[in-house]
């Protein structure tokens, strides 16, 4: 088991290095929406490269936050129903939604690899006039972000099992 939590501990610094990655991407896009309001009404003039560009970093920031979520204990759950269990009943459920959290990740890639693979494949760009290239690198991130899920699901799962376990 302690092999185990060594490597929870390892997905979950991975993890807080995704995390401070979206952290300056969301920093670049509040920026970015500035420019794109201020060109917009002060100037009169927005380029759509720029506004596709807010689509371009908000998708990995909001997949990277899920598993964020998850390292932080931040995702959705009834707390006060929650509370009243006991400690062992807590874990064996927070156990139960890790697993299904890693399930999930994996219906993700598989269901997803087709999608990225066609984009990939014709290097797929914009349709739009003065559109951005590089749509599949977009795209992409689709498995990578869930990869990284199911990862820490698998940490959260460990921890969780060890806790079950009991102390040792």
């Amino acid at each position: 088991m302690n092999f185990a939590l060594k490597c929870a501990d390892r997905v979950d610094t991975l993890t807080r290095w995704a995390s401070r990655l979206a952290t300056a991407l969301l920093l670049a896009l509040v920026a970015l929406v500035f420019f794109n309001v201020f060109g917009r009404y002060a100037i009169g003039d927005s380029p759509v490269w720029m506004q596709e560009l807010e689509w371009h970093i908000m998708a990995p920031v909001a997949l990277l936050g899920i598993t964020v979520l998850m390292l932080e204990n931040g995702h959705v759950r009834v707390d006060f129903l929650y509370d009243r269990l006991s400690p062992k009943l807590q874990s064996a459920l927070d156990l139960f939604s890790m697993l299904c959290g890693i399930a999930i990740g994996i219906l993700f890639i598989k269901y997803s690899a087709g999608f990225v693979d066609s984009a990939w494949s014709i290097r797929e760009g914009s349709p739009d006039p003065g559109g951005l290239p590089g749509r599949y690198v977009v795209k992409a991130m689709i498995p990578v972000a869930f990869g990284l899920f199911a990862l820490q699901c698998a940490a959260n799962a460990v921890r969780h099992a060890a806790a079950l376990k009991g102390p040792n």
